[in-house]
């Protein structure tokens, strides 16, 4: 982990946290600027290499990570099994740990894929803002019920007797860089994890997607993006033809 800064810039008015700021579910969303401007409170800015474990499964909750580049993977490893279980992503823009603040202690492994950048948030410091503030804590509670709804659409969408081709059509728009034609690229075996089918299965399907130009791979080995004709998956994904 790169520790980049000890305070963070949204204080000072720099660019990057106003655009952050910006964003639907941003964190402070609760907050006026002005009250943003007036915490000077310590956060960090910190960045995650690929690979790397962010948070660990059962230990303290102490900070929250709000994502701004990059993704993380919510990693478990069920009971009787070795395979692991990849139960959501989470892009830029959401919060990391709402779930283990109210629990206590984290609820998965949290994984960086690729390069992440974020800011961690002393839980302390959240359970301040909620007391001042009750527009901050309707943001909490605003964030934690997302964080349920998408977990409970990601099995709905995931699992279940639907054709594997809908299924991974299904993952790979989940898995789009906001509006882009950007898909986070993830190693089969976490293609695996998330869809509970065989690796060789995932390679089937990825490879006739990229035959038929639903994906285009740049051949590099540390891409971190597909290129995805996002029209294309979305009709498989519905159940039709990528033509």
């Amino acid at each position: 982990m790169l520790l980049m800064n000890t305070h963070c810039t949204a204080w000072h008015g720099n660019k990057e946290c106003r655009a952050c700021d910006g964003k639907e579910n941003a964190f402070f969303a609760g907050l006026a600027h002005e009250e943003v401007a007036a915490l000077h409170v310590e956060i960090d800015n910190v960045s995650y290499s690929h690979g790397e474990t962010i948070y660990h499964l059962d230990a303290p909750a102490e900070t929250l990570l709000v994502i701004r580049t990059g993704a993380v993977k919510l990693v478990r490893h069920p009971d009787g099994e070795t395979e692991q279980r990849i139960v959501r992503v989470i892009k830029p823009g959401d919060v990391v740990g709402v779930d283990a603040m109210l629990a206590g202690t984290v609820q998965h492994d949290v994984v960086a894929v690729g390069e992440v950048r974020g800011c961690r948030i002393p839980l302390s410091v959240v359970a301040k803002l909620c007391m001042q503030y009750p527009s901050f804590q309707w943001n909490m509670m605003r964030q934690l019920q997302s964080s349920l709804k998408e977990t409970e659409q990601w099995l709905v969408d995931l699992t279940g007797s639907v054709p594997v081709r809908e299924r991974m059509a299904r993952l790979l728009l989940r898995l789009r860089d906001g509006d882009s034609n950007r898909i986070y690229h993830f190693s089969l075996k976490d293609l695996r994890a998330m869809l509970c089918i065989t690796v060789e299965t995932v390679s089937r399907v990825i490879t006739e997607f990229a035959s038929l130009g639903l994906l285009v791979r740049t051949g590099k080995h540390n891409e971190q993006f597909f290129t995805a004709d996002i029209a294309a998956l979305e009709r498989v994904a519905a159940g039709g033809t990528s033509c």
